[in-house]
C-alpha cells in the first residue's frame, strides 16, 4: 500500500499542479497479472484524478501473464489485508472471484516487451513515473545496469522511478 499511497500523494499534489494541462504517463514493467498498473488506476481514480488526465502502459515479457491481466478477474485470494472497500468500489463478484470494472480496465494498455531487449519501448514517449518493482532483484548486476538505463531513457526529466523495497 505504500507505494500506491506515495504515488499518488506525489502525482495528485506536486504533478497534477506543474502539468496542469498535461496527461500523466505511467509504466509499469513488469506488470506480471495486471495488479500493479490496474491498482496504479484504481488509486488515481479514487483520489479524484479523472481517467482522462493519465495513461498506464504495462508490459510484460509473459503472454500468458498478459492475457490473463486485459482479462482483469481474479480469485479470492488475489485480495489481501483487511481494507477491501476499493474491491466494492472497482469490482464485481463474478462466479470465479472477482472482475474489475470496464472504467479501470480502460486506463491501461498492455503489451509485450522484454527491457532486455535492444529496441525496448524505443518509440514511446517518456513516462513521468515507472514502476519497476521486483524485477531488478532477479538480475546481474551488470544486467541492472543495463535495465535501469533504458528505464531512465524513459523517464521524463523530472520523472520518479518506483522499486521494490529489495531492489
Amino acid at each position: 500500500r505504500e507505494p500506491f499511497h506515495a504515488f499518488t500523494q506525489f502525482a495528485t499534489g506536486d504533478w497534477l499542479e506543474r502539468h496542469a494541462d498535461g496527461l500523466m504517463r505511467i509504466l509499469s514493467v513488469p506488470c506480471s497479472s495486471g495488479e500493479e498498473p490496474y491498482s496504479l488506476a484504481m488509486a488515481l481514480l479514487d483520489a479524484g484524478v479523472a481517467a482522462s488526465r493519465f495513461g498506464i502502459d504495462a508490459v510484460d515479457i509473459s503472454t500468458n501473464a498478459l492475457q490473463r491481466a486485459q482479462r482483469g478477474i481474479y480469485g479470492k485470494n488475489s485480495f489481501r489485508g483487511k481494507d477491501l472497500e476499493f474491491r466494492e468500489r472497482h469490482f464485481v463478484a463474478v462466479k470465479d472471484g472477482y472482475a474489475l470494472a470496464a472504467k479501470v480496465r480502460q486506463c491501461v494498455s498492455f503489451a509485450r516487451a522484454n527491457v532486455l531487449e535492444e529496441g525496448f519501448l524505443a518509440d514511446s514517449a517518456s513516462y513521468d513515473f515507472i514502476f519497476c518493482r521486483n524485477l531488478l532483484i532477479y538480475f546481474a548486476r551488470a544486467t541492472q545496469v543495463l535495465a535501469l538505463a533504458k528505464l531512465h531513457r524513459l523517464l521524463t526529466a523530472d520523472g520518479v522511478l518506483f522499486v521494490g523495497p529489495a531492489e
